[in-house]
């Protein structure tokens, strides 16, 4: 490590250790992880940052494919990284008689259990709902599916692409308002993202109702239900007033465009008359101040898109820094636009502590999201490693009551991998 590492990392810990800390809501719950990709994996992680144990239960080949995608060290990929911060990992083999008995008993433990199996797949391998429920009543075991578990499209593969597809996400970054021929992706994973947040925010919820039953749940959630759920406020208000008299206005998507300046982009929404009025005298059209259609908000929203037009090419001349000026001495929401390279250094990202920068042993430096939910006001740390495939397997084995000479025997037999 050079001198300059080890200075960012001693800055970097003296950081973390003056920020107050919080006890973690979910501090003495147990999750049981068996999924691969995104979705339950990110699902996991949140309530790993908000306190649970999580124990990640993964093929012994290859573990979690999503270890193998994208930019990666000593075999483990920074995406993989992202998703599975301050995990254990069971590498076992599920068509073995102890890896079956194995799940069973981590259920018997658990507070949550999360797959993203297709439908039928954990009845298939004897652990269906009603089983894992069977071992423990107060088990909130949760489900996801691409596309729900039923319809012509039940049983089909499904990743973030396709989901994107068929949601109308596509449909919506593609092409002008109301054409339908162009069509794009939003460049993330968004759906699976969703579908995380929905799958921690109902696990938590049945984690509050079972502090008054007693008794957890099973949970059904689709990658498809999720995305529609979160497109739609915004997304579909054009089409979710049917009557005859509404008065249609162009979708809320015309308004995000890009102002581009000489030497700079920035990000600003304008809707106040005072925003207006500030924005007429910076690009030099006041003569606009009478004009009906853009004379309140209601009638701006109307003609959202002439108003955009004409914002753009009144500051394509102008410089970043007189736009901001102007921008900020009116009160309008706005930032000057950052990269993916640039975003690190901008100050408030750093103000809120939205980063913090470690060493872990199998992937040196690195730098990662801390926790955004601040509970009781104070900041915390997920400044952990993500577990090596198969990295516990032989504690969580013995944990579980397996005696030396059997998880032994399974690694010999190539139904558990201890790394």
């Amino acid at each position: 490590m050079s001198e300059k590492q080890a200075a960012e990392k001693q800055a970097a810990e003296k950081s973390r250790a003056e920020k107050p800390t919080a006890e973690k809501p979910l501090a003495g719950l147990k999750v049981v992880e068996m999924s691969t990709m995104i979705t339950c994996s990110l699902a996991a992680m949140m309530m790993r940052s908000q306190g649970a144990e999580v124990v990640k239960v993964e093929p012994v080949l290859i573990g979690d494919p999503m270890r193998f995608v994208g930019s990666m060290k000593n075999g483990q990929s920074a995406l993989f990284h992202n998703c599975n911060r301050g995990k254990r990992s069971l590498a076992i083999d599920l068509k073995h008689q102890n890896g079956i008995e194995a799940v069973k008993r981590l259920a018997a433990q658990a507070d949550v259990m999360l797959n993203n199996y297709r439908p039928g797949v954990m009845d298939g391998l004897g652990l269906g709902p009603d089983v894992v429920r069977g071992v423990n009543p107060r088990l909130v075991n949760v489900a996801v599916t691409g596309f729900g578990t039923v319809g012509p499209m039940a049983s089909r593969p499904a990743y973030d692409h396709v989901i994107q597809g068929i949601s109308g996400l596509t449909g919506m970054q593609g092409g002008d308002y109301g054409g339908d021929s162009e069509y794009d992706f939003i460049k993330m994973l968004i759906c699976d993202k969703v579908t995380a947040y929905t799958v921690a925010q109902a696990a938590t919820a049945a984690l509050v109702a079972r502090a008054s039953t007693g008794e957890g749940q099973h949970i059904d959630i689709s990658m498809l239900h999720a995305c529609l759920a979160f497109m739609w406020p915004d997304g579909m208000m054009g089409h979710t007033l049917l009557d005859d008299d509404v008065i249609d206005m162009p979708p809320m998507s015309e308004s995000y465009q890009i102002l581009n300046t000489k030497d700079g982009a920035i990000a600003a929404t304008a809707l106040t008359d005072g925003h207006w009025d500030a924005i007429l005298k910076l690009i030099k059209r006041e003569d606009l101040k009478t004009d009906a259609r853009f004379a309140s908000l209601p009638a701006r929203m109307m003609n959202l898109p002439e108003i955009m037009q004409m914002l753009k090419a009144g500051v394509a001349d102008l410089s970043l820094a007189e736009v901001m000026s102007a921008f900020e001495a009116a009160d309008i929401p706005s930032t000057q636009c950052e990269t993916r390279n640039t975003l690190t250094s901008n100050e408030q990202v750093q103000a809120i502590g939205a980063l913090e920068t470690y060493v872990t042993e199998n992937m040196g430096r690195l730098t990662a999201p801390t926790p955004p939910a601040l509970f009781a006001g104070a900041a915390t740390s997920l400044a952990a490693p993500s577990p090596s495939h198969g990295q516990h397997s032989s504690a969580i084995m013995q944990e579980l009551g397996f005696a030396a000479n059997e998880v032994e025997t399974m690694v010999q037999e190539g139904a558990l991998l201890c790394s």
